[in-house]
């Protein structure tokens, strides 16, 4: 594994994009995502203002072999930058008329949030076609090393997930089905 620099910002977004392109069921990426035009665009806009702003207030990591990648956000942020970048992902991923819905899953989501210092992994994805073959379980195995003692929480939509980073020693505290999927709140210390 290997910290993520600006420089590998291209690889990322696309190991992102390519590992949610064709994940089309209700969760929050696409309950983000503006549903018309071009769809692979908004995708990678928002997997770009993730990267962005994890690189601002947090990490991300890389598998070796460079086909996953985990992302996380450890400490809190506020500033010109970010809201230049949140302008950016309302015009090009968001829209205007999706707003006011994506606030209103934002507070929803703060509203669970640890009340104590977190570091929040926030998305992590591997290649399609390279899934399933234990790069994410060693990634994330890799990456919590560095923030071992520490709070770390994840939050996620589908039943396989959540079952992932339970075997992975996560442990569900929260479950809303507030919104148009569920959403499971899990934490590990």
């Amino acid at each position: 594994m290997k910290k993520a620099t600006f420089q590998d910002r291209e690889k990322v977004v696309d190991i992102l994009s390519q590992a949610f392109i064709d994940v089309l069921i209700p969760n929050s990426i696409n309950f983000v995502i503006k549903k018309s035009g071009d769809r692979s665009k908004r995708l990678k806009a928002l997997m770009e203002f993730q990267f962005d702003i994890s690189m601002l207030y947090g990490s991300v990591f890389l598998s070796d072999d460079e086909k996953g990648c985990i992302v996380y956000l450890d400490k809190k942020g506020f500033g010109v930058k970010k809201i230049l970048l949140e302008i950016k992902l309302l015009f090009n991923c968001i829209g205007i008329e999706n707003v006011f819905k994506v606030v209103k899953r934002e507070k929803l989501l703060k509203r669970f949030h640890p009340r104590e210092k977190f570091v929040h992994l926030w998305l992590m994805g591997v290649l399609t076609n390279h899934q399933g073959k234990g790069i994410g379980t060693n990634l994330l195995k890799e990456s919590l090393k560095i923030y071992e003692g520490e709070l770390v929480y994840v939050e996620t939509t589908t039943l396989e997930n959540r079952i992932f980073y339970q075997q992975n020693g996560f442990e569900i505290f929260h479950e809303t089905f507030e919104l148009d999927y569920p959403l499971y709140f899990l934490s590990l210390k």
